[in-house]
């Protein structure tokens, strides 16, 4: 996650989230070289671990292992089983105020680089980072003062917001700015057909209105809910979103910034080595040919030097060797005095030869390990979705359906993703995957491409079955509570209610190549959903070809990689209907 939450990111996480978090108690603390981690527990909710990123996040998920530092131990020793009351953001800034038991509160500051504040009375009785400002110290014993505040648009009338974009500075970077909007004025401009670049004092009064309205209009609409688009958190619904019910979901399934590989690590130094020994062989020939160029000139200096004259030129004086600046020339010249002009001139040309011959070897060894990676055909990944870490595909109607590979994933795709608006589907036979259904305005159809996908990826394709049952439930009606003196294991759910049944459904896949926030990726899923994303598709069923061979014949056709198309076909054996 590159960049941080915006102020009205963190208003709208707050919206949905803070209920979580007040009148809860801390019950542990952890922390990372990056985050700390408070583990927190309310009446009836359970236990929940609060992320706190100073990159700029807050979010809930799971926490792993993490080493107790010394100052963990102190903060464990203050904190736990503190009651926290509330949680607010300050003056709709990066800044949030966690208000405790016992007059404490935790100051989260989310922005240039972060911080983690602890008071008592108002007064700073801990930080992780300590800082001094003209206007404020965040020091052991200060008053907590925040920076200088911009405005708060949830709290201008529409006369105070108006006259505060008559400034004589472009109204994206004055709404992005003073008002704190970020990204979301570069969106208020566009939709408004409001040139970014135009200055604030010079708007109509029409555009003025239109600015409040439209601002106005999204801090209202803020409910909780969150998009992922073209791999940013939003807040807003644009073209090609993923949606979330709640925003914490939709931070949780950001991309992740991807780490360089040993090998790429390697090739960037070796390209700066190179560019390193080319821009020193050029040095060391232009000083060679400086000396030879001005042969006599500093001969007569380096003479003067040696009968002890105070010379301008000189820079620096050790021992046998002195370097020497020229008003014309942009390098200084370091000369041995114990030999001879020319011979310094032709010592840089050796050097420069030198530098030349580094650079040739380590082109060629450059270029011998590309062979190598193209001999072992070491393909260079594209960055992967979060979602393709699971069973996936687009539905006709648009929806993102997803159902677990495993135990582990089938309880994590439930837990993490099973929103309130969402279906549970599950092919009525032992075994098979979760699928919950994002719903984005969908119909029956949806959930019976669902229930085949289930059906697909369950025992019936190995067993060779042509169709098969499935049913679709609501949210609330699945659950981990299991009757008095049942087990419910990992990946399996205790259902309650009716169970809307989809009867006969056919075990037939396709698998075509979709384009998805301007990547080309695989997709394999009911015939009718892949049909609508792609003319160019191969239909499977169940039966007796081994599934490498399908695989094999799939990668050839859409020149795809091999082990990428077995990753996400059915298990075990199949046979091609149709090859469109």
């Amino acid at each position: 996650m590159k960049e941080g939450m915006t102020s009205l990111d963190i208003y709208a996480w707050l919206k949905k989230n803070s209920y979580f978090i007040e009148n809860s108690y801390i019950k542990k603390i952890f922390m990372d070289d990056k985050r700390v981690i408070l583990k927190i527990h309310k009446k009836d909710l359970g236990n929940r671990d609060l992320f706190l990123d100073p990159q700029g996040w807050i979010y809930f998920g799971e926490r792993e292992e993490n080493e107790i530092s010394s100052k963990v131990k102190f903060l464990r020793d203050i904190l736990e089983n503190k009651r926290i009351d509330n949680v607010n953001q300050l003056n709709f800034d990066r800044i949030l105020i966690f208000n405790l038991s016992g007059d404490m509160k935790i100051i989260f500051e989310m922005f240039g680089g972060g911080n983690f504040i602890l008071t008592e009375n108002e007064k700073i009785i801990f930080a992780i980072k300590y800082r001094e400002w003209r206007t404020r110290k965040i020091k052991v014993g200060e008053t907590y003062v925040p920076p200088p505040q911009t405005l708060n648009p949830l709290n201008l009338s529409e006369n105070e917001f108006i006259e505060n974009l008559k400034e004589n500075r472009q109204i994206v970077r004055i709404l992005a700015i003073k008002f704190n909007l970020s990204h979301y004025s570069e969106y208020i401009c566009s939709i408004l057909n409001i040139q970014k670049d135009k200055l604030g004092k010079d708007l109509s009064d029409d555009e003025f209105k239109r600015i409040y309205n439209e601002t106005k209009k999204i801090l209202d609409g803020i409910d909780g809910r969150g998009y992922i688009c073209n791999n940013r958190l939003s807040v807003i619904k644009f073209d090609d979103c993923v949606e979330y019910e709640n925003i914490n979901d939709a931070i949780l399934n950001l991309p992740k910034e991807e780490e360089k590989s040993e090998e790429e690590r390697i090739r960037e130094e070796q390209i700066k080595a190179i560019e390193n020994f080319r821009k020193l062989a050029e040095e060391y020939r232009n000083i060679g040919d400086f000396i030879f160029s001005n042969l006599e000139k500093i001969s007569g200096i380096v003479e003067e030097i040696k009968k002890g004259m105070n010379v301008e030129n000189v820079v620096k004086r050790d021992g046998k060797n002195v370097t020497i600046k020229f008003q014309d020339f942009p390098y200084e010249v370091e000369l041995d005095l114990t030999k001879k002009v020319s011979e310094n001139g032709n010592y840089y040309y050796e050097l420069s030869k030198k530098m030349k011959e580094k650079e040739k070897g380590a082109l060629e060894a450059m270029s011998i390990k590309k062979e190598k990676r193209e001999k072992k055909e070491i393909k260079k990944e594209r960055s992967r979705f979060w979602f393709e870490k699971y069973r996936w595909f687009f539905s006709s109607e648009g929806a993102l359906v997803l159902a677990g590979r495993d135990a582990r994933t089938n309880e994590e795709v439930v837990k993490k993703y099973l929103g309130e608006r969402d279906y549970y589907v599950h092919a009525d036979i032992h075994g098979a995957p979760s699928v919950v259904v994002k719903n984005t305005n969908i119909t029956e159809k949806t959930l019976i491409e669902a229930g085949i996908f289930g059906l697909s990826y369950s025992k019936a394709w190995n067993a060779g079955l042509m169709a098969g049952d499935a049913y679709w439930v609501t949210y609330s009606q699945v659950s981990k509570m299991a009757e008095s003196g049942e087990y419910v294991p990992k990946g399996a759910w205790v259902i309650r209610g009716k169970r809307n049944y989809m009867r006969n459904l056919p075990l037939m896949l396709a698998i075509g190549i979709i384009e998805y926030q301007g990547q080309k990726i695989m997709m394999c899923g009911p015939l009718d959903a892949v049909k609508t994303k792609t003319n160019d598709y191969i239909i499977i069923v169940p039966g007796n070809v081994e599934k490498s061979q399908i695989a094999e014949i799939v990668s050839k056709k859409f020149n795809y990689d091999k082990d990428e198309v077995m990753r996400i076909l059915p298990p075990g054996n199949a046979e091609i209907r149709e090859n469109v």
